[in-house]
């Protein structure tokens, strides 16, 4: 079994692009909740998401942590194609490929979908975006059946704070995994939900 990032997975889809504008870089925090059901199982993560919208340099920069290793830090930078109005991104945990496509005005999306790939396993995922929440759906698939879905629900707070946010998820953290432990990318979710490893 392996464990992949849930809030990396929904935050990959976070991670898209949009056209290049004057608009200055933008950084905004999230924190909430994702919920993985797998087969009979479900686990529930607490997540915490910093993204970074670059329109300078065509980038999306993100960092997210859980409560299943608040100490671990997953990052990941979306390259924006403007004309096309698509993105793509390595997940350097999983060593996956993802791409996706935007919706809404540049640089302030309403809802983001992607798809991530390493051999028979696939994630898609879905997710919708405001100034003060972030919904995430996702579905992942081991050459070509269901083995999990992922929902997500995060609100955001001031950035200034992140290092406070930080500090209550290492205290909400178990004391001994709930669920197999097993290793964990963006608008995807983060880096807790098991799956199956997929084939190479």
């Amino acid at each position: 079994m392996r464990t992949t990032p849930a809030l990396s997975i929904f935050l990959v889809s976070a991670l898209v692009p949009a056209l290049a504008s004057a608009e200055p870089a933008r950084t905004v925090c999230f924190k909430g909740d994702q919920v993985a059901h797998i087969g009979t199982m479900e686990q529930t993560t607490h997540a915490i998401l910093e993204r970074t919208y670059d329109p300078a340099k065509n980038e999306i920069r993100q960092r997210t942590w859980s409560d299943k290793n608040p100490t671990k830090e997953a990052a990941m930078t979306g390259k924006v194609d403007p004309a096309a109005g698509t993105f793509e991104f390595e997940d350097p945990d999983l060593g996956a490929k993802g791409t996706g496509k935007l919706d809404g005005k540049p640089w302030h999306w309403t809802t983001f979908t992607m798809t991530l790939s390493k051999g028979d396993l696939v994630v898609d995922s879905t997710s919708t975006v405001s100034d003060t929440k972030l919904h995430q759906e996702a579905t992942m698939k081991n050459k070509g059946k269901q083995i999990a879905t992922v929902t997500g629900d995060l609100t955001s707070f001031d950035c200034k704070q992140l290092e406070a946010k930080q500090a209550e998820l290492a205290k909400a953290a178990p004391a001994s995994p709930a669920a197999p432990a097993a290793p964990t990318s963006p608008g995807a979710p983060t880096k807790s939900a098991p799956a199956p490893k997929p084939s190479k």
